[in-house]
């Protein structure tokens, strides 16, 4: 074995070379050199960044569509599991596999349903579903881990408190803390905290990036339009009623016309006024000669600005476009947006809380099963009509068609579907015989086309729900 550095880099060369180099970059808003430092209280606080958002959220409706929607397509079935698989081992390989390591892999079934299990008893759709929608509102979204009195894991409820406690020299947050009216109430170490971030930047470091950044002076500007629409109508597009009371010869008393403006303001619906000795005249207003029409170009205008930046069309975008528009738009947000937050998800799903808990059971991390979003049985009935012809062309036999479907393959009922037709057809030779025509025994029985597909739909018909 033979060490020697080249500049930065340590080379050992020999029956295990490596190369070894330490990461130098570091994220560090005050600009200090240090290895690792305990951060003050409200040093690294986004509570003003949450409640900003979420204000927007609440004050906008079409702020929180999307980000609804965004939830529901990153989450559209559901989360499931698809046990370890298995490693390839040669033939020659096969004897020395330990016996530990069979058993691990022999257990992926077990290990697959104990995490299905724990996954309904944390009613993890509902959680997932709370997740991406606060990771997408505020940037970042906190959950707590605890091994005690067993594994489990929950959102930690006021997401705003949350922040870093300690850290180190690149980077990277050692602990969190929560803070509520300037007093830390708990602590965490980061091995108990999973924290899902999306799009980290320099600006918004240790949290990720909301969704809704850089919309804030369009929501903002087209709240005050609306606002500024409705009071124009109020003052203008409704027709409104003028009380005069006396003339220039009838003049009235300052505390008279203080009492009857105010009988005038508090009438009620329906109810009028009555004067004596008085001259009085009541003007019926108009509804106004500005139209509207610039001002709601610019609402549209402003309202397609920001559904633009959220990324995610609006419901009247979708059912005002064609169907096959509708499948495109949602389509490309799922490419751009929801296949990215899934495997955020997934990573961090796997790696802190799957591969914990199945090691707290008893179980190796390599039994630990796979998170997917989608049921296996989802896309089946797409891919019949591509088996049906492989099966059709004798490319897969029926055997390979179910295991590529995920389907059990059942071999009595086809040896003995197989047993009949030769049967029949043994028959249909005889009669042919009987009848005095030559038996055809040239050619062998024919497998009917309609075999494979009868196989397949009746297989998905008994998986696949309508």
């Amino acid at each position: 074995m033979v060490n020697f550095r080249i500049g930065r880099f340590d080379i050992t060369i020999g029956n295990n070379p490596k190369i070894k180099e330490k990461f130098k970059g570091t994220v560090d808003s005050v600009g200090g050199e240090h290895k690792s430092r305990r951060y003050y209280i409200g040093e690294h606080s986004w509570a003003s960044n949450c409640n900003k958002f979420e204000r927007m959220t609440q004050a906008y409706p079409l702020l929180k569509q999307g980000l609804l929607t965004l939830a529901g397509i990153v989450i559209p079935e559901g989360a499931f599991t698809a046990p370890a698989q298995k490693r390839p081992v040669k033939k020659s390989d096969r004897n020395s596999l330990s016996e530990s390591e069979s058993k691990t892999y022999a257990l992926a079934e077990e290990a697959q349903w104990r995490v299905e299990k724990f996954n309904k008893d944390m009613r993890v759709n509902s959680v997932l579903y709370n997740t991406v929608y606060t990771m997408c509102k505020f940037g970042s979204c906190f959950w707590e881990l605890t091994e005690e009195p067993k594994f489990a894991f929950r959102i930690i409820p006021n997401q705003e408190t949350i922040e870093p406690a300690t850290g180190d020299g690149v980077g990277n947050v050692t602990g969190w803390r929560q803070v509520i009216h300037g007093s830390p109430v708990a602590e965490w170490p980061a091995e108990s905290i999973v924290h899902f971030a999306w799009n980290v930047s320099s600006s918004s470091w240790p949290y990720g990036t909301p969704f809704l950044t850089g919309l804030e002076e369009e929501t903002e500007a087209l709240l005050q339009m609306e606002a500024s629409a409705q009071e124009y109508m109020h003052k203008e597009a409704w027709p409104y009623e003028i009380l005069s009371l006396g003339n220039m010869e009838n003049r009235i008393d300052p505390d008279d016309y203080a009492k009857a403006k105010t009988a005038w303001k508090n009438r009620k619906p329906g109810q009028g006024i009555t004067a004596r000795n008085i001259p009085i005249q009541l003007l019926k207003g108009g509804t106004g000669q500005n139209p509207l029409r610039e001002l709601s170009e610019l609402m549209t205008f402003m309202k397609d600005t920001i559904q633009d930046g959220l990324m995610v069309p609006a419901i009247s975008k979708l059912y005002n476009s064609t169907e096959a528009s509708a499948r495109e738009m949602t389509s490309h947000i799922m490419t751009v947006l929801g296949q990215p937050i899934q495997w955020l998800i997934k990573e961090k799903y796997e790696e802190q809380v799957i591969k914990p808990y199945v090691e707290s059971i008893g179980f190796s991390r390599k039994s630990a099963p796979e998170l997917i979003f989608e049921s296996s049985t989802s896309h089946k009935a797409e891919e019949a009509p591509f088996w049906k012809i492989m099966g059709e062309l004798k490319v897969q036999t029926p055997e390979q068609i179910a295991e590529h479907l995920g389907l059990e393959y059942d071999d009595k009922y086809w040896i003995a579907k197989q047993k009949d037709e030769e049967e029949q057809m043994k028959l249909s030779q005889k009669t042919m015989v009987n009848a005095g025509k030559p038996a055809d025994t040239t050619e062998k029985p024919k497998e009917k086309k309609s075999n494979v597909e009868e196989w397949v739909v009746k297989r998905l018909t008994d998986h696949v729900p309508d």
